[in-house]
């Protein structure tokens, strides 16, 4: 082989690279949402089928953040569904970082779907359509279930407004009150400082259980 023919060889080559390369980075958001999409359905898919671990390839943990197999062992608590924003997210009980990336979670860790003020946290990630990013989107009157193995709960939306990231009031309990579903994700961003100064939240009422 000749010194060109070699030559012409490595430029194409480089040509090939570069171009994956800015493809990834163009299309970078709508890969995220598609694995992100592809590592809930296991998720969902595992825990309909009573499995205990799902694991995820190498190359999909490079696009979602995740670092282990997912334990679903007394970690899962069900499956939050709200189909006029096409979400549908894991439950994980425990806000720790790994059941953020992996779903939407109680910020309480011992907290069950019985307590009388259900409280779940998800990221809002600008740009991908996935967890809390179209929370901000719902309405009053809007149609929220969650589904576990043996029931359904069904909520409507009933309040939504913001909170500065001290007004922790929106976990309290109130024994005796009527159940509700209480929903937030960080809002407000300040792109001089860096922080998420609110949290948008979405409260809903119980309107309804069944065994499934």
């Amino acid at each position: 082989m000749n010194k060109k023919r070699l030559k012409n060889i490595l430029i194409n080559i480089l040509i090939v690279v570069l171009l994956f390369t800015s493809g990834i980075l163009i299309f970078k958001d709508k890969i995220r949402e598609y694995l992100t999409g592809s590592v809930n359905n296991k998720i969902i898919t595992a825990y309909k089928n009573n499995e205990n671990d799902v694991n995820i390839p190498w190359w999909q943990k490079l696009f979602t953040d995740n670092s282990s197999s997912i334990k679903l062992t007394d970690s899962m608590l069900g499956i939050l569904l709200i189909d006029d924003l096409k979400i549908q997210e894991p439950i994980f009980q425990g806000d720790s970082e790994i059941n953020l990336i992996n779903g939407v979670a109680t910020v309480d860790h011992n907290q069950t779907l019985d307590d009388q003020n259900v409280v779940l946290a998800g990221h809002s990630v600008q740009g991908i359509d996935i967890r809390f990013y179209n929370l901000r989107k719902i309405q009053m009157g809007t149609t929220v279930k969650i589904a576990t193995k043996d029931r359904l709960l069904t909520y409507e939306v009933s309040k939504i407004y913001n909170v500065t990231d001290t007004q922790v009031e929106i976990l309290d309990q109130k024994p005796g009150e009527p159940k509700k579903l209480t929903m937030f994700t960080c809002d407000a961003y300040n792109y001089n400082t860096g922080v998420w100064e609110e949290r948008f939240v979405v409260e809903a009422k119980l309107i309804g259980e069944e065994k499934v």
